[in-house]
C-alpha cells in the first residue's frame, strides 16, 4: 500500500512537470490574449496540485521523480519540429491538448496499477485527471 502511494503519487508530479513544461515552452509563441490567459490558467491549477502532490509524497517518506528523460526529450523535439513548421496559435493549442489527452491515459494507467494507494494518493490523482481533462475541452476552441 506505501509503495503503491509513493508511485502513484510519483506519477502525479511527473506528469504535472510534463504538462507544465509544455505550457511554457508554447506560451511564448502565442498571439492570442484569450488563449495565453487559458494556458496560464492551467498552468497555475497544474502548479496547485504539484505542491498538494509533493506535500504528500514528502509526508509518505516518498521522493520526487522527474519524468523519464527519453519523454521530456520527445515532448521537447516534437513540440520543437511542429512549431518549426509553421506552428501557430492552433498548432500549440493542439499541441497542449495532446499533452493533457496524453496525461489522463497515463495518470488512469498509474491509478490502475497502484489501486492499492491511500485514498490521498487517488484523490489527487483522480483531482489531476479532471484538471487534465479542463484545460484540454477549454483549448479545444482553438483547435
Amino acid at each position: 500500500m506505501h509503495e503503491d502511494t509513493i508511485a502513484l503519487l510519483s506519477a502525479c508530479t511527473a506528469g504535472i512537470d510534463l504538462t507544465v513544461s509544455a505550457i511554457d515552452r508554447l506560451t511564448p509563441t502565442i498571439a492570442d490574449h484569450r488563449l495565453r490567459q487559458k494556458l496560464h490558467e492551467g498552468r497555475e491549477d497544474h502548479q496547485l496540485l504539484r505542491d498538494h502532490a509533493s506535500r504528500l509524497l514528502a509526508h509518505y517518506g516518498g521522493a520526487e521523480r522527474p519524468p523519464a528523460a527519453a519523454v521530456r526529450g520527445l515532448q521537447k523535439l516534437r513540440t520543437d519540429l511542429r512549431m518549426a513548421l509553421g506552428g501557430d496559435d492552433t498548432t500549440a493549442a493542439y499541441l497542449v491538448a495532446g499533452r493533457c489527452d496524453t496525461a489522463v491515459r497515463s495518470l488512469s494507467r498509474s491509478q490502475n496499477r497502484h489501486c492499492l494507494a491511500n485514498t490521498d494518493a487517488l484523490l489527487l490523482t483522480q483531482e489531476l485527471i479532471r484538471c487534465e481533462e479542463s484545460l484540454s475541452a477549454r483549448l479545444r476552441p482553438y483547435l
